[in-house]
């Protein structure tokens, strides 16, 4: 509803307003690549975004953790992105050894679903057109990369593209995409609710908001 009130352009100003970088280990800028994927958009909902859920560095769990505790942020935030590009379809690309959480994450969409946030009768609450759906990977390291995650959704084998083009301008099945990690769209879903200055009072001037860290090994206290 807030993100109604403000417009595709109002919710990208909070998105700069808040600092937020990618929460995948790039950091590039949100805001940038949600604007430069909407500036490549040729039609009303020829885009697509992607969950990248495959969270494959070796001790680190805290892309799960949000899954498993706040899945409904994830597809709120996922749902911010598509209404800044104009609509969009929506992916959520999961690792495969979290296949266990296919089945709620089904669950939340299609309830979603019947409350009219997504699918075909999203248009009248949301003003775009808009479904997610969820694709389990096959567990190859490679494809957290997010140009080999597109060759992997599409049905090819995970090898990462030749760029550019980058994905914003041409990625899954030739439109214009969004691949952000989970935490990134979860932060995301904050932003749209309390605006970009409350998250960027947190953290510091070069890195605003929050991170979460995984914990683990031969420690006293593993988790996030």
């Amino acid at each position: 509803a807030r993100a109604r009130t403000l417009g595709p352009a109002g919710l990208l100003r909070e998105l700069a307003d808040a600092g937020l970088r990618g929460r995948g280990g790039a950091g590039y800028r949100t805001e940038l690549k949600w604007r430069q994927c909407r500036e490549s958009v040729a039609r009303p909902g020829a885009a697509a975004v992607i969950c990248n859920a495959d969270e494959g560095e070796p001790g680190t769990f805290k892309d799960r953790w949000l899954l498993e505790h706040e899945a409904e942020r994830l597809i709120e935030g996922m749902t911010l992105c598509a209404y800044a590009l104009g609509g969009a379809e929506g992916w959520i690309y999961l690792r495969g050894e979290y296949r266990y959480l296919r089945e709620p994450l089904q669950r939340l969409l299609a309830g979603r679903r019947a409350a009219g946030l997504l699918g075909a009768s999203a248009r009248e609450r949301l003003g775009v057109v808009f479904d997610i759906h969820v694709c389990p990977g096959a567990g190859a390291y490679i494809c957290g990369e997010e140009s080999a995650l597109i060759e992997s959704l599409e049905g090819k084998r995970g090898v990462p593209r030749n760029r550019p083009p980058y994905p914003v301008s041409r990625g899954y099945l030739g439109l214009p995409t969004v691949v952000n990690n989970v935490e990134t769209f979860v932060a995301a879903a904050s932003i749209g609710l309390h605006g970009g200055a409350w998250y960027a009072a947190h953290g510091t001037g070069q890195s605003c908001g929050t991170k979460l860290l995984s914990v683990s090994g031969d420690c006293a206290r593993p988790g996030i």
